[in-house]
């Protein structure tokens, strides 16, 4: 494989969402009096990832994650809550509390002397943009797309499409790489716009997606194995 791009996906892969939802949801368990477990973490972490899937294949609007999933967790511990106040106390945590998965800026001093380097997400513009500055991240990216401004998400092929308009008149698909966690977002998203796909496994997941991976890895060090 000869790569001259690289899409990387922000959540997961360069910054540790799992870590700060945890984070979050925890501090809005503690709010309404209950006490924060392991095991309520996951399954807020279900829960959440199941409104995500919804919404990568246009089944709800990114709005309707916010207002849905808090509901949605919280009902099943038969509490009733606000959305707006949960969703105030969980994006101080995922905006201002970031962790770094390890090995994410070695990765990207070592790529960026290489290839043109790509954020791709689905999230808010502004959000995402200054996680990044706060990370020290964004001077590695030549540009950076994000769903709300390109008027689809990943793993729709229209997104990708907005991707390649905005990248050197020439470049090919298979000279393209992205670079994710998300089986149901970056990879098949990686496979509806034919550019080739590494899937970082890092919680040793089973693909149940049906997605075609062309390299798995475990941790970010392993990319300098291929590339």
């Amino acid at each position: 494989m000869k790569m001259k791009a690289l899409l990387i996906d922000i959540d997961g892969t360069l910054l540790d969402y799992r870590q700060s939802e945890a984070l979050g949801i925890s501090a809005i368990m503690e709010h309404y009096g209950f006490t924060p477990t392991p095991e309520l973490a996951a399954r807020y972490h279900d829960v959440n990832q199941s409104f995500w899937e919804k919404y990568e294949k246009g089944e709800i609007t990114r709005a309707q994650i916010n207002e849905g999933r808090y509901p949605a967790f919280f009902g099943e511990l038969g509490v009733e809550v606000d959305p707006e106040v949960c969703e105030e106390i969980y994006q101080d945590f995922v905006n201002n509390r970031l962790v770094p998965v390890e090995g994410a800026e070695d990765m990207l001093r070592y790529l960026s002397g290489k290839y043109l380097l790509y954020a791709a997400s689905n999230g808010y513009s502004d959000k995402q943009r200054e996680r990044l500055r706060k990370a020290g991240m964004i001077s590695y990216f030549t540009d950076i797309f994000i769903s709300q401004e390109t008027g689809s998400q990943k793993p729709q092929k229209e997104f990708f499409d907005y991707c390649f308009a905005r990248m050197p008149a020439g470049l090919k698909r298979d000279e393209v790489m992205i670079i994710g966690d998300g089986l149901t977002s970056d990879m098949r998203g990686g496979n509806n716009a034919g550019i080739h796909t590494c899937w970082l496994n890092a919680f040793g997941e089973v693909n149940h997606a049906g997605v075609s991976i062309d390299v798995e890895i475990h941790s970010l060090a392993e990319i300098r194995n291929f590339l």
